[in-house]
């Protein structure tokens, strides 16, 4: 596995571009959870809300945190100009969706991103030699990540249960063969990426269209792949998320947690907001102390817990105790944006 290089630090405006991302994607998904539970009237159309809401989490925030996670492990960012190209096309596709859903503008600035996606992508292919890097599998990865979007496209009108399969899919595939193997090569944990695209290929497909006992195996094999053994100076709430992640996808596979919306979307939003975020947070120069970070857990639990628990018949209480822990994660992300924009303004006035 290759040493880690020291990470290219990304410019100020990069920093609050994504963490202006983080923030509008929190907003919309707490004033969803406030409606939802009766607090606040819904003042936008739902659908059109939720894929504002998600998109914007993966376009917007998830995976340019990935990219700054490849430059911490050395790997190149993307040139201005893709980066250009690539903030356009978002603004496009998150106008689209809130204004019609898959509106026509939202589908060419999707196209737009995925185009993008996979530029970047091709820029890892030399790690595909390192069999114990887990960014050995970004490019196949985000290959098969995106390889799920004609069929979702053509089942969308035609079999909207397929198509929200091919939906959960992608969404697992990005997560999966993305993200998690960006975060573990920002710790320095070394894994076979051969074994870990396998398995989360296969683990994506199961909790998607192919929910097979086969599929469900690579799922339980992903699960061990994440456990925090051997991972050296790691600090230990890293190790307790990640153990949780672990037993939580091995709980999924094994049918102890059903795959039904609720879970996929509070397993969704704990992997990226609590597993992944530690690990490349750090690129972004934010910098919080243990007992910061055991808050931040909490809040995230909170948020993502009674989601959990409504596949096992919990009330109405979930949708309000929810929405708190979505309002504190958005208060963090707040703070983290407003001491960038104190952090630049100090640096301006130093020059």
């Amino acid at each position: 596995m290759p040493d880690p290089r020291p990470a290219h630090s990304p410019s100020p405006l990069v920093a609050g571009a994504v963490t202006s991302a983080l923030v509008l994607t929190l907003l919309a998904g707490v004033a969803m959870r406030w409606a939802m539970a009766g607090v606040v009237p819904m003042v936008w159309d739902f659908g059109r809300l939720r894929h504002a809401h998600g998109h914007l989490g993966y376009y917007g925030w998830l995976v340019p945190m990935a990219w700054l996670g490849w430059s911490a492990c050395g790997l190149p960012l993307p040139s201005r100009r893709a980066v250009g190209v690539y903030v356009v096309a978002v603004v496009l596709a998150i106008a689209g969706f809130l204004r019609a859903g898959y509106a026509p503008e939202a589908i060419v600035g999707s196209t737009i991103v995925g185009g993008v996606w996979l530029l970047t992508a091709w820029t890892t292919r030399e790690r595909l030699r390192h069999p114990m890097d887990p960014l050995g599998g970004l490019l196949p990865g985000m290959v098969a990540s995106l390889a799920c979007v004609p069929f979702v496209a053509r089942s969308t009108r035609v079999d909207p249960a397929v198509a929200q399969q091919w939906v959960a899919t992608f969404l697992a595939a990005l997560l999966l063969l993305v993200v998690v193997p960006t975060a573990l090569g920002v710790l320095r944990v070394a894994r076979p990426w051969p074994v870990l695209f396998g398995a989360g290929a296969l683990g994506s497909a199961a909790l998607g269209v192919w929910p097979t006992p086969v599929a469900r195996m690579g799922l339980v094999v992903f699960a061990g792949m994440l456990l925090p053994v051997r991972w050296g100076e790691v600090p230990l709430h890293v190790k307790v998320v990640w153990a949780a992640v672990s037993v939580g996808v091995a709980g999924m596979a094994m049918g102890w947690l059903p795959n039904t919306r609720p879970v996929v979307l509070g397993a969704i939003h704990f992997v990226a907001l609590s597993a992944a975020a530690p690990a490349l947070a750090t690129t972004l120069g934010w910098r919080l102390g243990a007992a910061g970070w055991w808050v931040h857990h909490a809040a995230v639990g909170l948020l993502c817990g009674p989601l959990v628990l409504q596949a096992f018949g919990a009330g109405a209480w979930t949708w309000s105790a929810s929405a708190l822990g979505g309002t504190m994660v958005l208060l963090e992300a707040l703070g983290a944006l407003g001491w960038q924009a104190r952090s630049r303004l100090l640096a301006d006035s130093e020059t």
